[in-house]
């Protein structure tokens, strides 16, 4: 079984699987690691959300396919208007964040290159960050993988995240304390 398959068979039937997933797998089986960053395509055995929730009774709402280096949890959710987002979840219960609105918009913030998306300071560029926290400059920047990210979907990689992403909106944070107020 291929990794897209892999992936697809752990996420529930209510998630819309965007193409873009299966592409940006299939890039990946030919490219392999790393992508971006320390961001990793993962299936998800149906469980994930369960024991970082701590209940069962939204899990149908995440759709996980990847992970970062310390256990973050890269996800589709569906908002309580229906509409489909990528979001963040950091290991240990912080870093809760919508990431994009779409697949699309997700990619090209990975591309950028953050080493974890989801502690980075978007308003900096991925250089000006590696510097800041000590890392090469170039830490985490495949150039491969954002020139096809361009290529394929006709898009422009921004310079920072924060074209993309806005920690800022805590709606995806507000959602899941509402959640664990309501079934913990």
């Amino acid at each position: 079984m291929n990794l897209y398959e892999e992936i697809k068979q752990g996420i529930p039937k209510s998630i819309n699987i965007p193409v873009e997933l299966e592409k940006l797998c299939e890039w990946t089986e030919i490219n392999g690691y790393p992508i971006s960053g320390c961001f990793a395509l993962r299936a998800d055995d149906g469980q994930t959300m369960k024991y970082w929730l701590g209940f069962d009774d939204v899990s149908d709402r995440f759709g996980l396919f990847g992970a970062g280096a310390s256990g973050d949890i890269y996800a589709f959710w569906i908002d309580d208007n229906n509409k489909q987002k990528i979001v963040h979840l950091g290991s240990e219960g912080e870093a809760v964040y919508v990431l994009a609105d779409n697949f699309v918009d997700f990619l090209r913030l990975l591309s950028i290159g953050y080493d974890e998306i989801g502690f980075a300071d978007m308003t900096k560029t991925v250089e000006d960050w590696n510097l800041e926290i000590g890392n090469n400059k170039e830490a985490g920047i495949n150039t491969k993988f954002i020139d096809w990210v361009e290529k394929e979907f006709k898009v422009k990689v921004p310079k920072t995240g924060n074209e993309i992403a806005d920690f800022d909106n805590t709606e995806f944070n507000d959602w899941i304390e509402k959640q664990i107020e309501k079934y913990s």
